[in-house]
């Protein structure tokens, strides 16, 4: 028998997990952009926070991230008003898609 060589596709589209989570490059922009200070209490920014939560869809994108400190990253994620609040923020300053990435920016078009 004739052995055939397994074809080695690759993916079209990354998997979930790895769209959702921030690359260490996105990371440090959104540090840098938030000047390393905690968005709301203006301390030390010690965590990136999803501002469309993973579990919504949320991707690691630049435009959704929000550099916090570990106290009001837990308000964040304890208050639900805060959490719109901030989705508020971020579709005033980067558009309604401010969550999304170039992949499911492309299906939309």
């Amino acid at each position: 028998m004739i052995e055939v060589p397994k074809p080695n596709h690759k993916r079209r589209v990354p998997k979930r997990s790895a769209r959702n989570s921030f690359p260490s490059s996105v990371r440090k922009k959104i540090y840098e952009r938030d000047d390393g200070k905690c968005q709301m209490c203006g301390g030390i920014g010690t965590e990136i926070h999803h501002v469309v939560f993973r579990s919504q869809g949320g991707r690691g994108v630049m435009t959704n991230g929000l550099t916090l400190c570990q106290p009001c990253h837990r308000k964040v994620h304890d208050n639900a008003d805060l959490a719109d609040y901030w989705v508020g923020v971020y579709a005033d300053r980067y558009g309604p898609n401010f969550y999304k990435d170039k992949y499911d920016l492309g299906r939309e078009l």
